[in-house]
């Protein structure tokens, strides 16, 4: 979408034709005037440097900056975004009183300018909410449909006076209705089955309450119906004042001449706020009730009343300005004699006519020779936009995530959400520059980054392994590409191979202390993975050496049960009794002496791996020692170069 923020500064482009006619002008009476010198060609000769093509074109170039300070001036603007969003708030129609009588002086300054100034100030407090205004004396008429805009809603209000209406009177049946339909659909003919839509809906009656038609409650009820909430607030004293005349030297009269009384008539105002369910408030000079009333809207269920619609524009006035500048300033270096370059232009293109001929055949078949390598560098410039874009919004959110709170966790989630998109994009440019040159190391390693962004740390490990292994790339390309191959061998839980390309990596790049921490981590970890291995076998061996002698000392048992068993039923003799009973106690004299050898055996075990784990955590105690040391020589190069690194750097 585009648009001039200032269009009205587009009719001075109207000052170009006519500073053209004028240039035209004058050079038409510049001509006659060299006519009157003598013959033209004649003069040409004795100005040969003299040209009139240069005249023409500064003023032509003059005139194009002309142009482009004017679109400048304009401000060219391009639309960015739409955005959608919904409001919550109350629809609320003022239904204002401006008969006659409210021109009572019993409040000051009148009745009428005492409740505009209330009302403005009831504007102001409203927050979201929807606002319109019906006027009504003897009829009613809409002064001003629901709206948002609540500098029009105040500025419709200062204008209200009586003579908006010729026909006087107090007609509050007729400003209900009218209010009620003009905030209903289908003017004013609710469907039953939408009247749970039509909740949040105020209509507030201000009115001395004379109202000279009975019709006020049987609407107010009606309205109450349709769920129309109706409070009213009465204006005046109820003792009775004298109604001011046009020209403020007397007050009106009746036929008779008796001085007329405008009274509040608070009995039907309240009538009218109980079958509305609304409340009635009077008004005074101290307190006008609209507070009271806010409070009542405030406390309402405010539900989606409108769909707003934000478009955001971006300025453009740069550009045409910049060109103006770049133009007013060739002009000035242009002048009205012919150009010496024209004539060293056309010796050197006789001479070199036909190398140019040869030159111009290269460049035109260099494009098509090179449109590949254009349009892979193309896909990883867009690839690297994607790249940086995505990591950008991973920081915000990382940085929300800390601040917490729901509305940051949301922001958060939305932000990675971005961000996996972004590398997923950067993924596809990526492979895009590789379509036809698979060995593409820039391409490939980039690749490699967008892959372990998203954690597929396998595919990252080919793109990084490949890249390393490429002898023509760059030394410090492969350096990096050992590291982050590394840290994706690293997060797969391959230690060993991780350690190899970290060695590698320092092999190229002996200084990086990223990758000296990471290889000292990669260590540490290699060695807790094999203490856990060592632990699940012995633990693994703890549990079948005990499974062994259970099974002993049950097969033992059963033995016995078979020999009492035979002893019963062949009804031997005491003799063989007491052998039986001697097998039986040297059976289980060995198997004590069996479970002895056993026993000695899982301590002599138990010591072993005590000596190893011993072994195994003077090891470690080592390589923590080790990595502090690394630690504090970051620490110092960090303090040193003023810069800080991460504990894991991915590249």
């Amino acid at each position: 979408m585009f648009r001039f923020e200032n269009n009205y500064f587009l009719f001075a482009l109207l000052l170009i034709p006519l500073l053209t006619a004028g240039y035209i002008y004058l050079q038409y009476k510049r001509k006659k005037q060299l006519e009157a010198y003598g013959d033209l060609p004649l003069l040409d000769k004795l100005m040969p440097n003299c040209s009139q093509g240069m005249r023409h074109l500064r003023f032509s170039i003059l005139m194009l900056a002309l142009a482009c300070f004017i679109f400048a001036a304009a401000n060219p603007q391009v639309g960015s975004s739409m955005e959608k969003g919904t409001r919550k708030g109350v629809d609320v129609m003022i239904c204002f009183d401006i008969s006659n009588s409210m021109l009572a002086k019993d409040i000051s300054p009148n009745r009428l300018e005492a409740s505009k100034m209330a009302m403005s100030r009831f504007i102001d407090k409203l927050q979201g909410d929807r606002v319109g205004l019906v006027v009504f004396a003897g009829k009613a008429f809409v002064q001003l449909p629901i709206t948002t805009d609540y500098a029009a809603a105040k500025m419709f209000i200062n204008y209200v006076a009586p003579e908006l209406i010729n026909e006087q009177g107090t007609d509050i049946a007729a400003a209900i209705d009218l209010a009620a339909a003009s905030m209903l659909p289908e003017a004013g003919v609710a469907d039953p089955n939408n009247l749970a839509n039509l909740t949040s809906k105020v209509i507030l009656v201000v009115s001395d309450g004379e109202d000279h038609f009975t019709e006020a409650v049987d609407m107010a009820k009606e309205a109450a119906q349709l769920g129309i909430t109706i409070h009213t607030i009465g204006i005046g004293s109820t003792r009775g004042e004298p109604i001011p005349t046009k020209g403020g030297t007397g007050f009106k009269t009746d036929n008779e001449g008796n001085t007329v009384m405008t009274r509040l008539n608070e009995a039907m105002l309240r009538d009218i706020a109980a079958a509305g369910n609304g409340v009635y408030v009077h008004a005074a000079n101290a307190m006008m009730g609209f507070d009271e009333i806010l409070k009542k809207i405030n406390s309402m269920d405010k539900v989606d009343v409108a769909e707003v619609t934000f478009a955001r524009y971006d300025s453009k006035f740069q550009y045409p300005l910049l060109l103006g500048l770049i133009l007013l300033f060739l002009e000035g270096f242009l002048f009205t004699v012919k150009p010496r370059w024209k004539k060293w232009l056309a010796n050197w293109q006789q001479k070199m006519k036909g190398p140019a001929i040869f030159l111009l055949a290269m460049m035109l078949a260099l494009p098509a020779a090179h449109a590949q390598t254009r349009d892979e560098l193309s896909a990883i410039r867009r690839g690297n936009d994607d790249f940086k874009t995505a990591e950008k919004l991973q920081k915000e959110a990382v940085e929300l995530q800390k601040k917490g709170g729901e509305i940051n966790q949301r922001n958060a989630a939305e932000k990675m959400k971005k961000a996996a998109e972004g590398y997923q994009n950067a993924e596809i440019n990526y492979r895009k520059a590789m379509e036809k040159t698979k060995s593409y190391d820039k391409a490939n390693y980039n690749l490699g980054t967008a892959l372990y962004r998203q954690g597929k740390y396998g595919d990252a490990e080919e793109s990084f392994r490949f890249v390393s292994q490429q002898e023509s790339s760059d030394k410090e390309l492969r350096a990096k590409a050992f590291h982050n191959l590394g840290n994706s061998l690293l997060q797969q839980q391959k230690y060993k191979e991780s350690i190899d390309a970290y060695k590698n990596a320092l092999k190229l790049d002996p200084k990086n202390m990223n990758t000296k921490y990471n290889l000292e981590y990669a260590r540490k970890k290699m060695i807790a993975q094999q203490q856990q291995q060592q632990q699940n076998q012995q633990n693994q061996q703890n549990q079948d050496q005990n499974q062994q002698n259970q099974n002993q000392q049950g097969g033992g048992q059963n033995d016995q049960q078979q020999n009492k068993d035979q002893n019963k039923d062949k009804g031997q003799d005491k003799n063989q009794d007491q052998n039986k009973d001697q097998n039986q106690n040297q059976d289980q004299n060995q198997n004590g002496d069996q479970n002895k050898d056993q026993q000695k055996q899982q301590q002599q075990q138990s010591a072993a791996d005590k000596q190893r784990q011993q072994e195994n955590k003077r090891q470690l105690d080592a390589l923590q020692q080790n990595e502090r040391q690394i630690q504090q020589k970051v620490q110092q190069q960090q303090q040193q170069q003023g810069t800080k690194h991460p504990q894991e750097k991915d590249w």
